[in-house]
Order: structure tokens, then sequence, then C-alpha cells
């Protein structure tokens, strides 16, 4: 290997270190700046869903299951029929829902 091909190698080195050494300052500039913003959202409080209302309520249920074993058969099942459908409500109180 003569001189010129040694300091051809030693330079592209060089130049592929400098670009690689130029896309980690880029990507970490950028990371930085996201990390910045993460941290200031930080402290807001995160709204969520309200809590979820179930009807019949399980006491409701089981009133109504006593009801149907303490009057027989007949009325129990009458009972039942009355029954509300249980559903999920995720409706907010506060929305005036």
């Amino acid at each position: 290997m003569n001189a010129r091909k040694s300091i051809a190698v030693a330079a592209a080195m060089l130049i592929t270190a400098a670009g690689m050494a130029g896309i980690a300052n880029y990507s970490n500039a950028a990371a930085d700046a996201s990390r910045a913003a993460i941290n200031a959202t930080a402290t807001t409080v995160i709204t969520t869903l309200p809590t979820i209302e179930v009807t019949p309520s399980s006491a409701q249920l089981r009133e109504l299951h006593m009801q149907g074993q303490k009057s027989g058969s007949a009325s129990g099942s009458s009972a039942r029929a009355d029954a509300a459908m249980p559903y999920y409500s995720f409706a907010s109180s506060e929305a005036g829902a």
C-alpha cells in the first residue's frame, strides 16, 4: 500500500466519523427538545373518563333476587321481567347528562 492510499483511507474514516458525530449531535438536540416538552407537561393533570355507572347496581339485583325468593316462583319471574336491562353509562354528571 502506498502513502496515497493510506491517506485516502484515513481521510475517508475521518469524514465518516465527522458525519456520524453530526448525526448524533442532531438527534441528541431533537431528543433534548422533545424531552423538555415532556417534562413541561408532566405537571399538568391528565383528564380521564368519568366513573362507569352500572344500572341496575349489584345491590339492586340482590334485592330483586331476594324478592323473587320470598314471593315464590310466579311472582319472582314477574319481578325479574320488571327489572331494567343492565347497561353501562359513561355519561358525566358534570356535563349535565
